[in-house]
């Protein structure tokens, strides 16, 4: 054996659960497993092929809006929750970890106890195939999680149980978790990972109660819930069980395997897709299936925030799978570099495909005559592939194969520092673009450094502050002085509401106005609105009248979409009038008027109305 599959197979004895392994069965987890270096500060791709271990280093696990999951470090694995999809995995060390091929590694070691507990028997094929098998498929959109829910007839113990009688409940009624009531109420859940973190871990005495290993005060979900809304708190909250609860008592669980092998056509699903797929080709068939996706998502009636994000956690996954399969055919790049997302997709806010917005940060390090060859040919293979996959050519050409959008940090920072301190009307409706930007792959420490250059120079610019207002006052609510509505045209078709151009993008303008000038770093919309509350820059009430205008309009739009591709048509955002129904007539004058409102003060506030 070469010395270092030595130190491997030390490394692996020392790792829980495979500290459970024999010498042959380490030995052959060994030959499998492939080792891989990043560098701090570079956001992961990771593919649902694999599980990973962290043999030196750390990731940071962040959910929406950059909220921390979790810190995990040495000996720690990641990547085996379907869930992990959703979340962004960036190296906050100089990280070297193993990526281990999931069906190989399960058909090795799967059927030991230990290793099913552990890993809660998630191999990869387990989704598709049931997927495909069940030909009375149960949407997660469409059905309650009772309906959902393999035990309706929950195992239910009391807090002073023995740990050692709850393990041989669990294991012989074959499940994963049991509930646990201190005086008749919920108050704790056990799954059988406590097991393996702490009672194996921590050598607790089996004799102790229950109480010892429980989580405390689970989250839980009501009975008339939908699948989706348990796959979103799972997805955001990191859980697998979630108790099913009816006036406070509990009536079943429904778990993430439950929602995966009932459903293939749900964010999560996608995602994992795309995270295997081994070529364009495949990518754009898995595309194809987010008309689908944003139907079941309005027909659940879901809230139209999550519906964005569920849409927009799709075309990230397509542009981190291509930058990969870029890398994959063109090799390692010479110097570091972040992929990032600009509009839109950057602000988690994207309905159904758009055109592509996207732009590279190099290195300082970067030599044109050296490096320019490489990221170009990355810039367009990524390019190529997202218009092959539904995400157009950018009209305005803001794309990284535009050599002005490829450039190293300096030069950015000089591109910012003009529009900032020196902006043009016409200047900054391009620049407003990069003012709403995420970095999905890559090294983040370069977005970063510009990030915080950019944010500290709008804030102390009161000059292109006005001129950013004056931008945003351009676009106004289609509403007229008695509350009519005003139409636009639209191609051939008879005049209607322009809900993209006058509806929410006043809003986007109004936010990202107000953010910029007060140093937020947020770009989701309504993430931006609630910081701009939460520091005082705008009070409680204007606040959420914003919020609610803005998701009430957005809602129309969306609904409006979801009944084109229903009547296969192409979706558009202009909604006649007569499509809607009087009460909505009311409210959406009511969020237009609201809209309007926010804009006076804005022009007000800027002094904006001087530069008209």
């Amino acid at each position: 054996m070469e010395v270092e599959d030595e130190k491997t197979q030390l490394f692996f004895k020392e790792t829980l659960p495979l500290d459970h392994l024999n010498d042959s069965q380490l030995s052959e987890v060994v030959k499998i497993s492939q080792t891989a270096y990043r560098k701090r500060d570079h956001i992961m791709s990771l593919k649902s092929d694999f599980i990973y271990l962290i043999r030196k280093g750390a990731v940071q696990i962040s959910g929406e809006n950059q909220t921390l999951k979790e810190l995990i470090g040495e000996h720690d694995w990641f990547g085996y929750k379907p869930e992990c999809s959703l979340y962004e995995h960036r190296t906050v060390e100089d990280t070297l970890y193993y990526r281990i091929p999931k069906e190989t590694f399960f058909n090795l070691c799967g059927e030991i106890d230990i290793i099913q507990q552990f890993f809660n028997d998630r191999r990869p094929s387990s989704i598709t195939s049931s997927a495909a098998s069940d030909s009375s498929e149960i949407h997660l959109l469409g059905n309650s999680v009772m309906q959902m829910s393999r035990a309706i007839d929950p195992y239910i113990v009391n807090d002073d149980e023995p740990i050692r009688s709850v393990a041989k409940l669990m294991n012989d009624k074959n499940v994963t978790a049991v509930m646990i009531t201190t005086d008749g109420k919920l108050s704790g859940i056990v799954t059988d990972r406590a097991f393996c973190t702490k009672v194996v871990a921590d050598q607790i005495d089996s004799s102790m109660p229950i109480s010892r290993i429980m989580t405390k005060n689970p989250l839980t979900i009501e009975y008339f819930k939908s699948g989706v809304e348990a796959m979103l708190i799972m997805a955001r909250q990191q859980v697998r069980h979630l108790p099913i609860v009816k006036k406070e008592k509990v009536v079943g669980i429904i778990t993430a395997a439950d929602l995966l092998r009932k459903q293939s056509h749900n964010v999560v699903f996608l995602i994992s897709e795309i995270q295997r797929a081994e070529n364009i080709k495949k990518l754009q068939q898995i595309s194809k299936q987010i008309p689908l996706l944003l139907l079941r998502d309005v027909d659940a009636n879901m809230d139209e925030h999550d519906i964005a994000y569920s849409v927009s956690s799709v075309g990230r996954a397509i542009n981190q799978r291509l930058v990969k399969l870029a890398e994959d055919k063109f090799g390692e790049p010479p110097v570091s570099y972040a992929w990032v997302v600009a509009g839109s997709l950057a602000r988690n806010e994207q309905i159904l495909h758009s055109d592509q917005d996207n732009l590279m940060i190099l290195s300082d390090e970067y030599n044109p005559k050296k490096h320019q060859k490489y990221f170009k040919s990355i810039a367009k293979f990524v390019n190529d592939g997202l218009n092959e996959c539904g995400y157009i050519y950018c009209p305005g050409d803001v794309m990284a194969v535009n050599d002005r959008w490829r450039q190293p940090v300096k030069v950015w920072k000089d591109y910012f520092k003009e529009w900032i301190e020196s902006p043009e009307p016409k200047a900054l409706m391009l620049a407003s673009i990069f003012f709403d930007i995420r970095c999905i792959y890559g090294d983040s420490s370069l977005f970063y450094s510009l990030r915080d250059v950019i944010l500290e120079k709008t804030k102390k610019n009161s000059r292109f502050q006005a001129f950013m207002a004056n931008n945003a006052l351009m676009a106004k609510p289609p509403i007229g002085f008695f509350r009519n509505f005003i139409l636009d045209a639209s191609g051939e078709r008879k005049k209607a509401l322009n809900l993209k151009k006058r509806g929410v993008t006043p809003v986007i303008d109004y936010a990202r106005t107000y953010a910029l000038a007060n140093g937020i770093s947020s770009v989701n919309t309504v993430d931006r609105i609630n910081a701009l509350v939460e520091m005082k820059g705008l009070s409680k009430k204007t606040g959420a009248d914003m919020i609610d205008a803005f998701k009430f309009i957005n809602t129309v739009r969306i609904k409006h979409q979801a009944k084109q591709l229903k009547n296969k048509q192409e979706p558009d955002n202009y909604v006649d009038p007569q499509e809607i129904h009087s009460l909505d007539k009311k409210h959406l004058k009511d969020a237009f008027n609201v809209v309007e409102d926010g804009q006076s003060t804005m022009g007000v506030h800027f002094n904006a109305t001087i530069l008209s």
